[in-house]
């Protein structure tokens, strides 16, 4: 089976939750004997026309290289942004970036011959690009799937129009089956999907069990966290929780990971603040790098405010390294408080720093919260099982449009 994935966007400083989620399920189906192609828009003007990695190969597409200039636009300061605008985006970017990679995407279609395309949150331009395909070009048979990762948030488009993602998706959704990586994205989806799409349903994601397992490194970090630097996260009150934890323990040695607008504030303060001799911070780190990462850390942290699902999260437990997370959304759906891991409101600050104290201090527990961590994700996040679930769903929509 040829597998056609479709993303709006990769994050070209370094790799995300969909980024990894989507590297690993490709080497589980390269394993199986089926091919992926990952395709996405160019994120910077020189950007290559295709990578090739072990399993799959990134196709880039450039359209009027609008992502690009998104993304030049969000490496600005936030005091030259609103300047820029008029000079980097014009109202008709998103209309003229969809007619031309229309004809792109057809002539990778007719090249690639795929027997199903997944689109991975794909909000505003792909979602539009396969309405333009599937209209126009007869594409009808070819099964459309689609996997969001998020929760809805504000959007602006290059029209100045203000509007959500998920308003976006709702007006343009060609797909046969739409799949939430968690329940309370799923319940968002029922709600803002209109009844013409009439499969909308849960799908947790899962990890490779083979590359996240416990290690025999000893431990290097107290306390580690690896996710974006952005508020969402709730790194902006990393400065204060560290210093909490410094103060009352401080020999502790923290990791952090990822990349984000948060990155230069926290750091800053974190510098402010003295702290920063007890903070290893690694910048974005290679797929290959994170598992022994986690593998040498006593407890992962995991607090965000607004989490639709929390693959880092399952990548630690499945690690065997006690998680400390924030009780609302998706973490919740992961987590039992107190038999797999540890649950916090994440605005309580001083209960997360008690809760990370507690499990620093008690070797017991953390093995315990650690064992039953990774029993955890081999009964219900193993992406062989998610992988074969996926399979199943692409063959049943092969064999109906083939009706």
């Amino acid at each position: 089976m040829r597998v056609l994935h479709l993303c709006d966007s990769l994050n070209p400083a370094g790799l995300g939750g969909y980024e990894s989620y989507l590297h690993y399920l490709s080497g589980v189906l390269d394993q199986a004997a089926h091919e992926s192609i990952i395709t996405t828009q160019k994120p910077s003007h020189n950007s290559t026309d295709s990578i090739e990695a072990e399993h799959y190969q990134i196709r880039y597409l450039e359209g009027n290289m609008l992502e690009a200039r998104k993304w030049e636009y969000l490496t600005l300061p936030q005091e030259e942004r609103h300047g820029a605008v008029k000079e980097l985006f014009a109202p008709d970017d998103l209309e003229m970036n969809i007619e031309l990679l229309v004809t792109e995407l057809l002539s990778l279609i007719e090249d690639f011959r795929p027997d199903v395309v997944h689109a991975h949150s794909t909000y505003v331009v792909f979602n539009r690009v396969l309405e333009h395909c599937r209209h126009e070009s007869g594409i009808e048979r070819l099964p459309l799937v689609a996997t969001i990762h998020g929760l809805p948030k504000p959007l602006v488009l290059p029209d100045g129009t203000e509007t959500t993602d998920f308003e976006q998706l709702a007006a343009h959704c060609p797909f046969d089956t739409v799949l939430g990586v968690s329940d309370c994205v799923t319940s968002e989806l029922q709600s803002h999907l209109p009844e013409t799409v009439r499969d909308v349903r849960r799908e947790y994601l899962g990890i490779d069990l083979d590359v996240f397992q416990p290690g025999g490194n000893p431990k290097q970090w107290d306390l580690a966290f690896m996710g974006r630097m952005e508020r969402m996260k709730s790194v902006d009150m990393f400065p204060a929780l560290f210093g909490s934890l410094i103060e009352r323990y401080p020999s502790l040695n923290i990791v952090m990971t990822g990349e984000g607008s948060c990155r230069r504030t926290i750091m800053e303060e974190f510098s402010e603040r003295g702290l920063d001799r007890n903070i290893d911070y690694l910048g974005v780190v290679p797929n290959d790098e994170v598992p022994s990462i986690i593998g040498q850390s006593k407890v992962f942290l995991y607090p965000s405010r607004r989490e639709p699902f929390g693959l880092s999260i399952v990548e630690a437990m499945a690690c065997q390294v006690p998680v400390v997370a924030s009780n609302v959304f998706g973490p919740k759906e992961i987590i039992t408080h107190n038999t797999d891991g540890i649950l916090v409101h994440p605005n309580r600050l001083h209960k997360i720093a008690e809760s990370v104290l507690t499990l620093l201090g008690d070797f017991e527990r953390r093995t315990s919260l650690g064992i039953s961590a990774r029993r955890t994700i081999q009964r219900r996040f193993n992406i062989q099982d998610h992988a074969k679930r996926l399979l199943n769903l692409y063959g049943k929509l092969i064999s109906e449009k083939k009706e």
